[in-house]
């Protein structure tokens, strides 16, 4: 653990963490040259310098290596920290100093625990009222309340699409209805999405700004303002010129996660925000890494969908006729386009429509 917290009262809502930690062995990491034919279901992968990605799936995190100790950014799932633990044990024999979450949504967020014995977990403010749940009576939040067509105040698997991660069949949908009434509550919605006892609370909470050091290297934390969630953290590593971003920024596809949540026109700002960062390379929780011109791409493209989707809204039209007619055709050469393209048309259209007076 650290001997000493400093705080950085010249600014406003902002710290920095110092780490006066012991010395101690550093070592190094390498990985065998050439790609596999097939990919394995887990690896670990280099960026730039100390900086490395791990993966399960479609989902990343990254650990930054430091002679003091290690800084993980994401622990993902349960099975996937306590892989990453193992790995980390064998190939560096350094303990996890800090674990950063980018937001608390619990397949990023998820089963840092195992390294809770040595290390401080660190959130945006915002993850403290995330993570409470709600009461078993809570009513559901606006746009769910859109989705619920029969207005019993619950959500049955006909009426959850894939908003809430359970489009996946009557066995997914079970795993979340804990009281086996056939339909979702506030609450169990909640907890189908920032993961109830799979996510540990932060220690440390920050508000816009925060940095630690560790070992001779600093990494950043900046507040962007609300996205994906309200609650997101953009973690740059300014020695390897390179930022982690989840959900909201993913390089060369589209922010489909608009479906499940989001706010407009906020997200737009949010990446322009991103855009003044000073960094090369995106490593993102999603897809591959790319580039900071990706970010200019990311913001046209939510640009255009928010002017598109609340000028037809203004016209009168249809969520449906929104859907047939906003084509998006400029972004037609990323990833999942076409499914990208109905969905976050779709999604703004909801958004907008259940929050009027923020817009």
């Amino acid at each position: 653990m650290p001997s000493k917290l400093t705080r950085f009262l010249a600014l406003p809502f902002a710290f920095i963490l110092t780490i006066a930690a012991m010395a101690s062995g550093f070592s190094t990491l390498t990985y065998a040259q050439g790609a596999p034919e097939a990919e394995p279901e887990r690896e670990i992968l280099h960026i730039n310098g100390d900086l490395y990605r791990f993966r399960q799936g479609r989902h990343s995190g990254v650990f930054l290596a430091t002679p003091e100790g290690i800084i993980v950014v994401d622990p993902t799932f349960p099975e996937q920290a306590a892989w990453l633990k193992n790995q980390l044990d064998e190939r560096f024999g350094l303990p996890v100093k800090y674990v950063i979450y980018s937001h608390t949504h619990n397949d990023h967020a998820g089963g840092g625990e195992v390294f809770a014995d040595t290390a401080i977990f660190i959130g945006h403010e915002n993850t403290r009222k995330n993570l409470q749940r709600p009461d078993d009576n809570a009513p559901l939040l606006p746009r769910e309340q859109l989705w619920d067509a029969n207005h019993d105040g619950m959500i049955q698997q006909s009426e959850a699409g894939g908003y809430i991660g359970v489009d996946q069949g009557e066995e997914a949908f079970a795993r979340f209805d804990t009281d086996d009434n056939g339909s979702l509550s506030r609450a169990e919605i909640w907890a189908a999405r920032f993961g109830g006892p799979t996510v540990r609370a932060p220690d440390i909470y920050y508000s816009e700004q925060a940095a630690i050091t560790l070992g001779g290297k600093t990494v950043e934390l900046h507040y962007t303002g609300r996205n994906h969630s309200d609650d997101m953290t953009v973690v740059l590593f300014p020695a390897e010129r390179a930022i982690y971003t989840a959900d909201f920024l993913t390089p060369n596809r589209l922010a489909w996660t608009v479906l499940d949540g989001g706010f407009l026109p906020d997200w737009v700002e949010s990446l322009q925000q991103v855009e003044q960062l000073d960094f090369d390379t995106i490593v993102p929780a999603h897809e591959s890494p790319g580039t900071k011109a990706q970010v200019s791409e990311q913001t046209r493209y939510m640009e255009d969908l928010y002017s598109a989707v609340s000028e037809g809204i203004a016209a009168g039209k249809s969520e449906q006729e929104l859907v047939d007619s906003i084509l998006m055709e400029d972004y037609s050469h990323v990833l999942e386009y076409e499914y990208s393209r109905a969905g976050n048309v779709s999604g703004a259209y909801e958004i907008l429509i259940s929050t009027p007076g923020e817009h």
